[in-house]
């Protein structure tokens, strides 16, 4: 059975309490969930912790990383100006405390490891949370408090410790602005969303001359930058993979391609997503007007040396495949 912690805090500061302590408290040990994104169902077990509002609380997860793991972590947290919960995408490395925490510490403008902010890595977008009955704000501001603290420690382990272990930090208003019935609730379809993988289409283009196959590497202002790739990009929910694959080359490099022949189809699952690739042989007449929108450089592949770029690992098979055909 997967196992997930949620944790929450106590009261502090100003507030009398705090209800992220109760909603854990109530929350079910055993829980059962839907797959979001397709067929399927299971029972979950929900290991929980109040976690105390100072520094020991903030390391208690990471500390815990050291001797175990579980499927799944969701801190909660209150955010007292909120009037609408907030999924956490970001902890930076930064404590710039307004107030003493519980154990009397007051630090400002403290840098909590030097080696830069921690990124939730789930495919958040992918969720369709535009579409839930609740409404739920995606945030890059955790606070600069305990609960960036707590959520920052939390990635650093995991990052540390190589675990691809779903985490999320999620800040609630106060009663008065949502009920604990709605937190549990939205709690319920974060923790399936988070325990069950999207998936995705995505179409490929693929140039070919005598000098083999175009590669392109990915810019540094673009996901996973630097690694290398065929153009192109997710196929919308309103168009055929053709399609997609003939928009993606005119929006990325600035020409008109036209379909040769389709290559096949490639799967590969990463640790938070599973990617369908529909690749094509494609052709252009207008190849000299080439620009690269969100691409770095080109290479045309030929050899099996070529697998040494550091390739999304995703397009590996693919890129196996294609040269295979050459030899």
């Amino acid at each position: 059975m997967p196992r997930v912690l949620l944790t929450g805090f106590g009261p502090f500061g100003s507030h009398e309490t705090n209800p992220t302590e109760s909603i854990v408290n109530t929350f079910p040990t055993i829980l059962p969930i839907k797959n979001p994104f397709g067929p399927g169902s299971s029972e979950v077990s929900i290991e929980k912790r109040i976690l105390s509002v100072d520094q020991l609380g903030s390391i208690w997860t990471a500390k815990e990383l050291e001797l175990r793991e579980w499927d799944a972590i969701l801190h909660l947290g209150l955010c007292g100006e909120c009037t609408s919960p907030r999924l956490e995408l970001l902890a930076e490395d930064k404590l710039d405390m307004r107030i003493p925490d519980n154990s009397g510490r007051c630090v400002t403008d403290v840098v909590l490891s030097g080696n830069g902010d921690q990124a939730s890595p789930l495919p958040i977008k992918k969720w369709g949370i535009d579409e839930w009955s609740i409404e739920v704000e995606l945030s890059k501001d955790a606070g600069r408090f305990i609960c960036n603290e707590t959520y920052f420690r939390t990635l650093e382990a995991l990052e540390n410790h190589k675990f691809a272990i779903p985490c999320l930090f999620l800040h609630l208003p106060s009663t008065e602005h949502f009920s604990n019935q709605n937190a549990t609730n939205l709690i319920r379809k974060i923790l399936a969303h988070m325990l069950y993988k999207p998936s995705i289409k995505v179409a490929a283009g693929i140039f070919t001359s005598e000098k083999g196959f175009l590669a392109m590497r990915r810019g540094d202002d673009e996901p996973k930058p630097g690694k290398w790739e065929f153009p192109g990009g997710t196929i919308e929910a309103d168009e055929t993979p053709e399609q997609a694959v003939v928009r993606e080359l005119d929006e990325e490099l600035g020409i008109e391609a036209n379909i040769v022949k389709k290559a096949g189809v490639w799967h590969h699952t990463y640790p938070f997503i599973h990617v369908e690739i529909h690749a094509y042989i494609v052709e252009s007449l207008s190849m000299d007007a080439l620009q690269l929108q969100v691409h770095s450089e080109m290479k045309w592949i030929s050899s099996v040396e070529d697998l040494t770029l550091d390739w999304l690992e995703a397009d590996i098979p693919l890129v196996n495949d294609l040269l295979k055909t050459i030899h």
